[in-house]
């Protein structure tokens, strides 16, 4: 969330960076109504000033002399109250408002409309040249018996899918692989998260209210199921001041993820790319604003070790102003060559939130004892998408035989070099 302050004292800015951001929303009614409630506020301050000024002049008369109540006193309270009723009502009809509003582009941010916009920053490793027409993950995961689409429609519904024998290992592999580099070689902290959410942690993450029709929810509880681990890693300290010294603070949570995908046209529709239900490993920092943007290029290069690792070839690229999720205030992509679809595919995606999850959660630090609290700043990232990267590697790695070479850092959790399709 915006800071509403900012947003009086800098308009103009704030009309900018929406614009940059291919973002329709105005600020008009929110600086109507923050005026409306400045003038109010003042003329409610005035009046609590004149009524203390009669409280103490009446608490100077004896009792005999306050035999009944100074009418005075008793209109302006009735005043005051009236004017802190529509001093909350303008409240009320401003946060929804505010909760709407993106967060702005850091400066550095490319402009761009779209993802056609977006920057190539940097290619790293050489695409596999085939000898023989590569199939697409999808083709390879029934033919190896890793994927039964049948049973997970039959169950679910579509974009649902069961993974079965080595597809099931496989994803398990990734998983611990995935959740093994991130706590021993870059530090991050293991949780284990619960899969639902309170509407006010998915406020908080700012999934609501704008992904309303995107969320899973159960009505009669009020609770979502998580769309991605960043909501209740966002959850975990809201409404909390952290003590000097706690920061910065790593975590690295896997967990399914569940999203509607209303209205979804994209072409990655198809196999593992676009699920409604899928796993992921997922790496969020808390930080101070100074160095915010330093472990933001540092949480970039922790998900690029995981592709790295895979031998997978990928690309980085940092997005446009019109293509930044929600949230963000700048976002690299990491995206993965995939020979079947001759495509790059994204995998993971590494933000800078700034101040604005924080803002919405009421998340706080003390630099120092006895200084004043001020907003952390919060990163997340993929760490990867478990589905992708395992669709990237069917592919990448696929035989002419039909056969799918493991990855040498998974053979030890796989017991297996090599996937095999059934004679």
């Amino acid at each position: 969330m915006l800071n509403l302050d900012f947003i009086c004292q800098h308009p103009q800015v704030v009309r900018e960076a929406l614009q940059r951001r291919r973002d329709p929303h105005t600020i008009d009614e929110i600086l109507r109504l923050a005026e409306q409630r400045r003038v109010l506020a003042t003329h409610c301050d005035s009046l609590y000033t004149t009524l203390k000024t009669l409280k103490e002049s009446a608490r100077a008369h004896s009792a005999q002399q306050r035999t009944a109540p100074d009418p005075q006193i008793k209109a302006l309270t009735h005043d005051i109250r009236q004017l802190e009723m529509r001093i909350t009502d303008i409240g009320a009809h401003l946060q929804p408002l505010l909760l709407d509003l993106p967060n702005l582009p850091q400066q550095s941010v490319p402009v761009g409309t779209d993802a056609q916009d977006n920057v190539e920053v940097r290619v790293w490793g050489e695409p596999v040249s085939f000898h023989f027409q590569p199939h697409s993950h999808w083709d390879l995961g029934l033919q190896l018996g890793l994927i039964d689409a049948e049973s997970g429609t039959k169950i679910a519904g579509s974009r649902f899918v069961t993974l079965k024998g080595a597809g099931a290992r496989l994803e398990r592999a990734l998983i611990s692989f995935m959740l093994d580099i991130h706590t021993r070689e870059h530090g991050y902290t293991e949780i284990l998260p619960p899969l639902l959410a309170k509407r006010t942690i998915m406020v908080g993450s700012g999934q609501l209210p704008k992904f309303e029709d995107q969320v899973y929810s159960s009505s009669e509880d009020e609770l979502y199921l998580n769309p991605t681990a960043e909501v209740p890693l966002v959850g975990m300290h809201s409404d909390s001041i952290l003590p000097p010294g706690t920061l910065p603070l790593r975590y690295v949570a896997w967990t399914t993820a569940f999203r509607r995908e209303a209205g979804s046209t994209s072409r990655q529709a198809g196999g593992l790319l676009r699920l409604h239900q899928f796993n992921k490993v997922e790496i969020f920092q808390y930080t101070t604003p100074q160095d915010s943007y330093t472990v933001l290029q540092q949480m970039l290069e922790h998900a690029e070790r995981i592709l790295q690792s895979l031998e997978l070839p990928y690309r980085v690229v940092e997005l446009c102003t019109g293509n930044l999720p929600f949230a963000s205030a700048k976002t690299f992509d990491l995206e993965v060559w995939m020979p079947g679809q001759d495509n790059y595919v994204e995998v993971s995606s590494i933000s800078n939130c700034e101040a604005f999850q924080a803002r919405r959660s009421n998340i706080k630090y003390r630099p120092t004892q006895g200084v004043h609290s001020e907003y952390v700043h919060t990163l997340n990232a993929s760490g990867l998408a478990v589905g992708r990267t395992m669709a990237a590697i069917l592919e990448a790695y696929q035989q002419a035989d039909g056969s799918v070479i493991i990855p040498k850092v998974l053979r030890p959790y796989m017991q297996t070099s090599q996937l095999i399709p059934p004679v």
